[in-house]
């Protein structure tokens, strides 16, 4: 696999000049194919320590008439999407600003949903939570909760009968001690009862993953 190039000056001047010439036929290819595939008006003057008259593509008149007919425009069309390197890359940051934003979004929506099943399964004191954590778990179960209810809302409409549906949650179902602990596994409410050697388990989508 070829190795990524770093973007430096060429401090030997054969490489350089070798470099020079290879990356030049390059643009010129790229821009004949942009101006073929695309029907756009492209030209480009290319001026190097390697020829004392710059190099004109695909012509000096054919540069002319590109530059005279961007002149036309005024100037808020002719300005409205041009930007120097400082501005570029700028915008570059800002872009990757926020899609690492994106992703510690979708990180702590991940974090909040173990911790929200894990204090179901027991395996988490909530009393030790501290402030954001409370938070953003509030937040997170009643987004949850507005899914089960949407979810029960279609379900009905369906015409599926309300004995179909799944208990409500906290809710113990009829025959157990609404008293008892209850714990979460996977998708799976459990209810235990001390008369019964099994858990009564009724199943729930996951409504939510990891995306916000």
């Amino acid at each position: 696999m070829r190795g990524k190039v770093k973007l430096s000056f060429i401090e030997n001047d054969t490489m350089r000049k070798k470099t020079f010439t290879k990356r030049k036929k390059g643009m010129m290819k790229k821009l004949n194919e942009l101006v073929t595939l695309c029907g756009v008006e492209a030209c480009a003057v290319i001026n190097s320590p390697y020829n004392s008259i710059p190099e004109a593509w695909p012509s000096k008149e054919g540069v002319e008439e590109v530059v005279s007919n961007f002149m036309e425009f005024s100037v808020i069309d002719r300005t409205k999407k041009m930007v120097d390197q400082e501005t570029f890359i700028r915008q570059r940051i800002a872009k990757e600003t926020e899609k690492l934003q994106k992703l510690r979004d979708e990180n702590r929506n991940s974090q909040i949903r173990d911790l929200m099943f894990g204090c179901l399964k027991g395996e988490i004191d909530v009393y030790h939570l501290d402030g954001r954590d409370l938070l953003d778990l509030s937040f997170f179960i009643d987004k949850y909760l507005n899914g089960l209810i949407r979810r029960v809302e279609i379900l009905t409409e369906n015409g599926e009968s309300s004995s179909s549906l799944p208990p409500p949650i906290g809710a113990a179902p009829i025959g157990v001690d609404a008293s008892a602990p209850t714990g979460f596994d996977g998708h799976t409410i459990q209810y235990q009862n001390q008369d019964q050697q099994k858990p009564v388990k009724f199943q729930y989508q996951a409504l939510f993953e990891s995306k916000s």
